[in-house]
């Protein structure tokens, strides 16, 4: 009885809920800053690769641009399918040439700007992490633009790449080969969050013999947490591509979204293949309603990790993420499916 409720209510009833306009994100969780971090001084370093590339024109100059970012040049495009630097030259050379390349690479300018913006996140952020982590080291960040022949971001504990021509939202002149529904992740905007989520690997500990569905949920809350807190002020929908309606219409849901977690025993499951339906990167959760978004069990991790915060404020944020306990972390939580009072 409850299966049929969730997928009715989810398909129709939520619509005359959220009638109001929800095109914002409603569910912006506010976090401040960590203890001493603003006090921190820390030195950002912004390589613009992106700009000595395009200011090169002949075969000549090409080739002394490669050569000087051999590094740079091996991690972003030889990593990435390319074979060698000599058909590296001649795609370079014949892409930055193109006149409509030259046109997207202007678009930069309206997306980014200055990169004030970019360098202020950033330095926000990195001062909350060395305020969570005395030993973090603010890594390099190199800007990049080939016409999506590298990567998108490559993120490490030393370097940064930002594939900016990746990361110019849905109103670009050209734009990544990903699905629809994919294109949130490249709004300018929700580059500095995705950062600080890789970023929070390297701290958030598991279990490697729990593969339960829950101990991937609570890595997914924990990792989503971190990065609300190392920038504060993030919406939500930045960091799991959800709209203001879809994060109001699931908060609204999140009791009968839990109940068929709980009904169908999906904490416990350990099934790659059943997992991946709650988890992985879907337009929708069918198997909830036509009206569910995807990544269900990401964003139900999410909650209770914010629950186990709300209800143990003792336990700090370094504790929280060394926790292994997966099953711990929920009984503590006492998250339930209850929207917050």
């Amino acid at each position: 009885m409850r299966k049929i409720l969730i997928i009715s209510f989810l398909a129709g009833i939520l619509g005359g809920l959220v009638a109001c306009d929800q095109t914002k994100d409603s569910d912006q969780y506010t976090v401040k800053s960590l203890p001493g971090a603003d006090a921190i001084q820390i030195q950002l370093s912004i390589e613009r690769l992106d700009s000595s590339l395009f200011a090169s024109t002949t075969p000549q100059q090409f080739k002394l641009w490669v050569d000087s970012h051999a590094a740079f040049v091996n991690n972003y495009f030889l990593k990435n399918g390319l074979q060698d630097s000599t058909q590296l030259l001649t795609e370079l050379y014949r892409r930055v040439n193109e006149p409509s390349l030259r046109e997207f690479y202007k678009q930069t300018q309206a997306s980014f700007g200055n990169f004030d913006t970019l360098r202020s996140e950033l330095t926000t952020a990195f001062k909350n992490m060395k305020a969570y982590d005395s030993s973090f080291k603010v890594p390099r960040i190199q800007l990049a633009f080939s016409g999506f022949l590298g990567s998108d971001l490559i993120v490490s504990d030393s370097v940064i790449i930002i594939g900016l021509d990746y990361f110019l939202g849905s109103k670009a002149k050209f734009r990544p080969d990903v699905y629809g529904y994919q294109m949130w992740r490249y709004n300018p905007k929700a580059l500095v969050p995705q950062i600080l989520f890789v970023l929070s690997e390297q701290y958030a500990k598991n279990n490697p013999q729990d593969q339960t569905m829950l101990s991937e949920m609570i890595n997914y809350g924990k990792g989503y947490v971190f990065a609300q807190t190392m920038l504060p002020q993030t919406p939500d929908s930045l960091l799991i591509g959800y709209t203001g309606r879809q994060l109001a219409e699931t908060k609204i849901a999140q009791d009968l979204v839990w109940g068929h977690f709980i009904d169908n025993k999906l904490l416990y499951e350990t099934n790659p293949n059943k997992r991946i339906k709650y988890l992985g990167d879907r337009p929708q959760t069918p198997e909830i309603g036509p009206r569910c978004p995807g990544s269900i069990g990401r964003w139900l991790g999410w909650q209770i990790v914010r629950y186990y915060e709300m209800n143990n404020p003792n336990v700090s944020l370094q504790e929280l993420m060394k926790n292994q306990d997966a099953r711990q972390i929920l009984e503590s939580s006492k998250y339930r499916g209850q929207a917050e009072q």
